[in-house]
Order: C-alpha cells, then sequence, then structure tokens
C-alpha cells in the first residue's frame, strides 16, 4: 500500500535523489564516490549513479542494504528491458548475488564501480560499517513510508548513518514525513524541504555539519610478496582500483608452488549445516564465480567455464548431498542435484560409473592455475619483480601471499601455517570413457578435462611426500572408480605435477592485517595465505577483504565470518597456551 517508483522511474531518481544532492558537483571533484543506500530493490538507483560516474570517468563504490532481496532468476528476468537505458544492468544481472544473508561485494565496469550489498535489515548490516574509514558521500533513503516500515527509520539506525558520513556528507530521501526530517537533523544533517510538485508535494534533502569521519586517501603503491594465485588475485584487485601494485617474487617466475598444477577445478566444497565456516565456503565461491566472470574464459587466460559435477564419496554420501542441494538450490548459487542419468550425459559418457545422484554446479570451472595466474598478472598497473627472498618488510604497505615464507617476516611468526604436498596426474584419455569427458568430476579426488588428448587426475593429499609412483597408484584408482572394467591403471604411463600446497592450522585461510602482541592491527602489513587445496576459490574473496582494510573501506564479509580467517585468531590461541618459536615478537 505504497508507491514503488513513478512510471518514470530513472525521472524519479534524477528529480528525488541526484538533483537535490547536488550530484553534478560531486562528479565534478573528480575524486573516488562513496554512496549508501536504504532499500536496494531493483537497483535502479544503482544502475542511474553508474551511468553518470562512468560517463564522467568517476570511480563509485555504492553500498546498499535490503532486507527482502529479489531472487537471481527474477532479478535477470526484472531488469533484461532496461538494458538499452542503463547499461550497467547487462553485467550485474550475471553478478548479482545469491540470496545467501549477508554481505557480498561484485566489481563491475573493470573495477571502477564497486557494489557492496547487504542481505538482511538495514540495522544489523550498518552495525559493521564502523570499519568503514572512508566517509560517505551521499546516503539515498529509499525505503517504504515510514508508517509502514518503521524500522529503517529509527533514531538508532539514523545515526549509524551519521556515524558514516563527514562535513558535507549529503542525504536525500523521498520521503517528506516529519518524523524523518527531526531524526536526521538530531543525527547531525541540516535538512530543508524540496518542492516536488506535480509529482508529489516534498521530498527531504541535506547535509552533514558535523566533523564526523577524517579523510582518509588510499595508497597510491602496495607490495604483494608472491606471484601465486593468491598474490595475482590481490594484485588484479587493487590495479583495478586505481592502486600501481609491485608483485615481489622470490622464484625466477610467477605461478610456482601450489599454484604450479596446471589443471584445477574452481569447485566448492559445500556443507549444509549453517555453520559459520560453511557459509564462509559458499560467500566465497559466490564471489569467485562473479570475480571471474569478467575474464575472458579460454585456453589462453588458463580459465574454462565448464562446471562440475560432484559425485558420491565416503565423506559427501548421497544422501548429504541431497542435502546441501536444498539449502543451496533455492538462494540461486549455482547447485542442482542430478540423477545419475543426468550426470552421465552432463559428463559426456553413458559408461561412467556414475549409479547415484550428484551435484551439478554450472558456474565452476576447470583452470590452468600458471595460466590463470599469469592472466591476473597482466595489467598495467602491476609491476612482477623476481629475485631474492624477502628479508625485511618494504616501506609502503605490504600484503604477503608467499605461503609458509610469509612466517619469515617480523610480526607474522605467530601464524600457524603448515604444508601439505599434492600430485596430479596428466592421464591419456584414449579410447576410455574419459575419451569423451567433458566436465570435471569431483568427489574423492577429481578429474579435470585439460584438452582433447589429456585429463589430469588429482590431487593427493600427503602430509609427508609420498614416492610419486606410489601417488600416481592412488590418483588412477579415481580412474577406476568411475570407469570399471574399461580402464585398466597398471603400465599407463603419466606425467605428473607435485607442488606444496600451504595450509592453517585450522584449515582456513589467514587473511587480513597481522596483529601485535598488544593487540593492534596493522593495516599496512596484511595477509592472504593459508588457502591450501581452495586457492582458486577463496583467493578471489581474500582480495576483497584486504583491499577493503587497504583503500579504507569495510571489510565485506560479517564479523563472526571474518573472526575465522583473522590472524588474530593465533594470537589469542597462543596467549592461552603460551608462544613458541618466537611467535611472541
Amino acid at each position: 500500500q505504497d508507491i514503488y517508483h513513478d512510471a518514470d522511474g530513472v525521472g524519479e531518481v534524477e528529480r528525488v535523489f541526484l538533483a537535490p544532492a547536488d550530484f553534478d558537483e560531486l562528479l565534478d571533484q573528480g575524486r573516488p564516490i562513496v554512496v549508501g543506500e536504504l532499500g536496494f530493490g531493483t537497483g535502479l538507483n544503482f544502475a542511474v549513479l553508474s551511468r553518470h560516474c562512468l560517463a564522467r570517468g568517476v570511480p563509485l563504490h555504492f553500498v546498499s542494504f535490503e532486507v527482502a532481496p529479489i531472487a537471481p532468476a527474477d532479478f535477470r528476468q526484472l531488469v533484461a528491458a532496461r538494458r538499452a537505458t542503463e547499461p550497467v544492468y547487462a553485467e550485474l544481472s550475471h553478478l548479482y548475488p545469491p540470496l545467501l544473508p549477508g554481505w557480498h561485494r561484485r566489481s563491475l565496469a573493470g573495477g571502477s564501480i564497486q557494489l557492496s550489498l547487504y542481505w538482511g535489515s538495514a540495522a544489523e548490516g550498518l552495525k559493521h560499517l564502523g570499519r568503514q574509514r572512508q566517509a560517505m558521500d551521499l546516503w539515498l533513503l529509499d525505503g517504504f513510508a515510514p508508517d509502514r516500515n518503521p524500522d529503517m527509520w529509527s533514531a538508532e539506525l539514523l545515526a549509524a548513518i551519521a556515524g558514516t558520513a563527514t562535513r558535507g556528507s549529503r542525504v536525500t530521501t523521498f520521503t517528506s514525513a516529519g518524523r524523518v526530517r527531526r531524526g536526521l537533523a538530531a543525527a547531525g544533517f541540516q535538512m530543508r524541504r524540496v518542492d516536488q510538485r506535480p509529482h508529489k508535494r516534498e521530498s527531504l534533502a541535506g547535509t552533514f555539519t558535523g566533523t564526523g569521519l577524517a579523510a582518509h586517501g588510499r595508497p597510491e603503491r602496495v607490495s604483494v610478496v608472491g606471484a601465486g594465485i593468491a598474490g595475482a588475485a590481490m594484485a588484479r584487485n587493487l590495479a583495478e582500483q586505481g592502486v600501481t601494485v609491485q608483485v615481489l617474487e622470490a622464484e625466477r617466475e610467477p605461478a610456482t608452488g601450489a599454484s604450479s598444477i596446471p589443471a584445477t577445478v574452481m569447485h566448492p566444497r559445500l556443507h549444509h549445516d549453517g555453520s559459520a565456516p560453511a557459509t564462509l565456503k559458499a560467500t566465497a565461491y559466490a564471489h569467485a564465480v562473479a570475480a571471474t566472470r569478467s575474464l575472458d574464459y579460454g585456453a589462453e587466460t588458463g580459465l574454462r567455464r565448464t562446471g562440475a559435477l560432484q559425485i558420491p564419496s565416503a565423506n559427501f554420501p548421497a544422501e548429504r548431498l541431497a542435502l546441501v542441494a536444498e539449502r543451496y538450490g533455492p538462494t540461486g548459487l549455482g547447485v542442482e542435484l542430478v540423477d545419475a542419468q543426468t550426470a552421465r550425459e552432463i559428463a559426456g559418457d553413458r559408461r561412467l560409473l556414475l549409479d547415484g545422484p550428484a551435484l551439478w554446479f554450472p558456474d565452476a570451472c576447470v583452470v590452468d592455475t600458471p595460466r590463470f595466474t599469469r592472466t591476473l598478472l597482466d595489467h598495467p598497473r602491476i609491476e612482477v619483480q623476481t629475485g631474492p627472498r624477502l628479508r625485511d618488510w618494504p616501506v609502503q604497505p605490504t600484503v604477503l601471499a608467499c605461503g609458509m615464507a610469509a612466517r619469515d617476516l617480523t610480526g607474522a611468526a605467530v601464524l600457524e601455517l603448515g604444508t601439505v604436498t599434492g600430485q596430479l596426474d596428466l592421464v591419456p584419455r584414449g579410447e576410455s570413457p574419459l575419451s569423451n569427458l567433458s566436465v570435471p568430476l569431483t568427489g574423492r579426488g577429481y578429474l579435470a578435462p585439460m584438452d582433447a588428448a589429456t585429463v589430469g587426475v588429482g590431487a593427493t593429499y600427503e602430509y609427508e611426500p609420498w614416492p610419486a609412483e606410489e601417488a600416481s597408484a592412488a590418483n588412477l584408482k579415481h580412474v577406476q572408480r568411475l570407469l570399471g572394467d574399461a580402464y585398466d591403471p597398471n603400465g599407463r604411463s603419466t606425467e605428473f605435477t607435485k607442488a606444496v600446497r600451504c595450509v592453517s592450522s585450522d584449515r582456513n585461510p589467514v587473511v587480513g592485517p597481522l596483529v601485535s602482541l598488544e593487540g593492534n592491527e596493522d593495516s599496512h602489513r596484511l595477509v592472504s595465505v593459508g588457502h591450501g587445496s581452495m586457492g582458486t576459490v577463496s583467493s578471489h574473496l581474500a582480495a576483497s577483504l584486504v583491499s577493503a582494510t587497504l583503500t579504507g573501506q569495510f571489510e565485506p564479509l560479517e564479523p563472526h565470518l571474518l573472526a575465522l580467517i583473522a590472524s588474530a585468531r593465533f594470537r589469542d590461541r597462543q596467549a592461552r597456551r603460551g608462544y613458541r618459536f618466537g611467535a611472541e615478537s
């Protein structure tokens, strides 16, 4: 029982939100701007602002909250007609987040547009903006009328908005209700009524008159130590936001260590229990799918969007796969339970011994990790320097993405990191059902089609390195389980690649600022390590989190999930049990 938007929605955005805020004057300043919004809806405000910013070459970070988000499939259908007038919709329709509660950050237009969406109540999401050091330039309050949606207009919520402002920050809103005007005035905004006749009588606009947040500049140059997948994703994210990045690699070339594996699968190991680790994995996968969509798919880039099938295994029996599909299928994340016959048809050969249901992930990718790493590093703002191992911190802000070597630098010895060796075998397709395999099969190990002649089979998980022959035998058993008598592993001549993965003691990545013995975060010394065998998934979210810290933005992840990956967890743990190996420094 309220007006959702005018028949001329674009005109209404200009008239109600942009003109009263003198948005053109903001654009004239030529600096990156940050806009907050209550009520994302169909994303029309975002689309119109993006068009203006792109036309003027002004970077935009748009932060929005929505308690009742539109389902992804419905969103794509809804905005299809708007692409002609609002071009950002063409990209947003593919990057629109699944219905997973919490934060989702998306990068559009080559990184010049950043979108942070919170699926949940604005009151809850605004609490997380306490880490935002870059002030909001403009707030668009686009909720329904206060008498129909009182939670969005509370004094506490308006005060939280003011907490993100600096002197001169602006606010505009469709409503002209007196309680809203008085609430914003009490929060520190000097308010005025805006004549909106003949469309409606009035709207409101205002300017923040308090001191608010101090100006925060982003670094011009950042060092990233390590040119594997984690370092490359980090460098690419920063470079697309206008930061010059120096990548320091101790080896003779990029993509060594775990990033040297020529065939991996960008696929999540989802859990159905709703726990924090399960939520983290689902969010990271959704982020990785979106982060890689702007890159060209193909052998040249090292990234092929094939989809992937997860088949039942001892740890993930069919019943558990069904629960995963039940939890995540309705969200639009991209996971579906298919029967055995459908799975065989998707895989490309009916002779495969797929006797039970499987999970189908249509957005999963086969990744040639070395090639993909080089693709990420191919950016005019990224300089790769190879040479001796770094022994001391560079002067400029620095991110350690160098696995175990991170512990060599001051303040990082506290990180509880170890290694696990993995081997991938390159198996000829031959005349077996492997000749038709078109998508990766994951479960107990994985099979990844590499080219017309070869399938990658892996990958072992060796706490102590195995002899190569033993690792090959273990990998080839994966193939035989799927092919039965149609495949004889004996006498198979295979090539293989061994690599060492860096893992943390609790198997979660380690992402964000290092923390001193006194518990203080160092926003100039950060890490992205411990990704283990999931680096192709988790490195992209890690890059977004770390670049947010460096550029003065809030990290797009709920606090309880940030705690899972923060380096502070090792400080807290060792403070209780005692420091070892010099980690108290």
